[in-house]
């Protein structure tokens, strides 16, 4: 069985406090609701004693509510008590903070000694997707340059007198309004490939 990680040790913790916690508000709760029915009971009692004129009847009912009545504010106040109560104190928390900085902290040093063995990869599809994008684009400004120009524009489009929209300008437009040196993606993995390297 794998070596439980402080992480999951955490969790675990939290799942255990929470349920405990959860069960104890849950069996003040079902206390609430028998005590509940006890002063009901009592105050039904109590107007059949006024009812019948029963002196020790009433007496014994009117108990029944005194202490039903004391009984349910004691577990409303417990109540109160165990939903506002820290599980643990502040030291407890702050090893347990601390334990999750530290872990993350490994896990950083982990993804970065993984990465690493990937970057010499990296930098190769790098390369690969720079060089033929770099010749594609010198080919696109030989092509133009030298065999046919392009009249296409990129973005902007025009309306001919038949009402016709088209990209399509009377002069020659660039294939790019700004130079293209590759996708997104490229970029930000260049632009990280290229950090790497001066922190090396």
């Amino acid at each position: 069985m794998a070596k439980q990680t402080i992480l999951e040790a955490v969790q675990e913790r939290i799942k255990t406090m929470q349920d405990a916690k959860a069960a104890e508000l849950g069996r003040i709760r079902q206390l609430q609701q028998e005590a509940g029915a006890q002063l009901d009971a009592a105050q039904a009692a109590m107007k059949r004693a006024t009812e019948e004129m029963n002196i020790d009847a009433y007496e014994d009912a009117k108990n029944q509510k005194r202490k039903a009545q004391t009984a349910l504010d004691m577990y409303a106040g417990r109540y109160t008590q165990i939903r506002q109560q820290e599980y643990i104190n502040e030291e407890e928390s702050d090893k347990v903070i601390k334990s999750l900085l530290q872990y993350e902290d490994e896990l950083a040093d982990n993804f970065i000694a993984d990465l690493a063995a990937h970057l010499e990869s990296l930098e190769a599809i790098y390369k690969s997707y720079m060089d033929e994008v770099r010749a594609t684009e010198d080919t696109l400004r030989r092509w133009t340059n030298d065999i046919h120009a392009n009249y296409q524009a990129e973005v902007t489009s025009r309306i001919l007198p038949d009402g016709t929209v088209t990209k399509r300008m009377d002069r020659p437009q660039p294939v790019h309004r700004i130079e293209y040196t590759g996708c997104r993606e490229a970029k930000l993995l260049g632009e990280y490939l290229r950090n790497t390297q001066r922190e090396q």
